[in-house]
C-alpha cells in the first residue's frame, strides 16, 4: 500500500502486514516529520481486489511458419548413425591438445602454489626450500637450451 506524508512532499510503499490494528508511529524521510498511521485511514477494498488476468489458450502446433515445419520433418528424418558418427568423432582426442592441456593445467597449478608458498612453508617446512630448487632448475634447463641455439 502507498502511505503519503502529511507534508504531500513524499509517499511511501510499506507492506500493510507491517502495520497492526492499532496503527504505527512511522517518520517521513524527506521532511522529518512524525505521524500515527492506522490501517482504518487506508481502503481496505482496494487491498483485497485482485486484477483480473484472461489467459488466451493457444495451439503450439498452429501458425508455423513453412520453413520452420521444414526443419523440424528434416530433424525426424535424421537416422540414428549419424548421431552416433558424430559422438564418436568428438571423443577423439588430438595428442597435442592433451599435451598443452597438460603443460598449462602445470603452469596453473606452480602459480597456485607459488601464490601460497609461504601459507604452504608454515604447514611444510621445507617447501620454500624446494620450489626455490625448482626454479633454480628452470633457469638452469632456460641457459641450457639458450647455449644449444647458439
Amino acid at each position: 500500500m502507498i502511505i503519503t506524508c502529511p507534508c504531500d512532499k513524499k509517499k511511501f510503499n510499506v507492506d500493510a502486514s507491517l502495520i497492526p490494528p492499532e496503527g504505527r508511529l512511522l517518520k517521513c524521510g524527506s521532511c522529518g516529520r512524525k505521524w500515527h498511521y492506522k490501517l482504518e485511514n487506508f481502503n481496505k477494498d482496494d487491498m483485497d481486489k485482485k486484477k483480473v488476468v484472461k489467459i488466451k489458450k493457444i495451439n503450439p502446433l498452429e501458425n508455423i511458419p513453412n520453413e520452420v515445419d521444414k526443419i523440424i520433418k528434416d530433424a525426424e528424418n535424421i537416422k540414428s548413425k549419424d548421431n552416433v558418427a558424430i559422438y564418436k568423432n568428438a571423443s577423439n582426442y588430438n595428442l597435442l591438445n592433451l599435451f598443452f592441456l597438460f603443460i598449462i593445467s602445470l603452469i596453473a597449478f606452480i602459480i597456485v602454489l607459488d601464490t601460497f608458498r609461504f601459507q604452504i612453508n608454515n604447514i611444510l617446512p621445507g617447501f620454500d626450500f624446494l620450489m626455490i630448487n625448482f626454479y633454480e632448475s628452470l633457469k638452469d634447463i632456460y641457459l641450457f637450451f639458450k647455449d644449444l641455439i647458439r
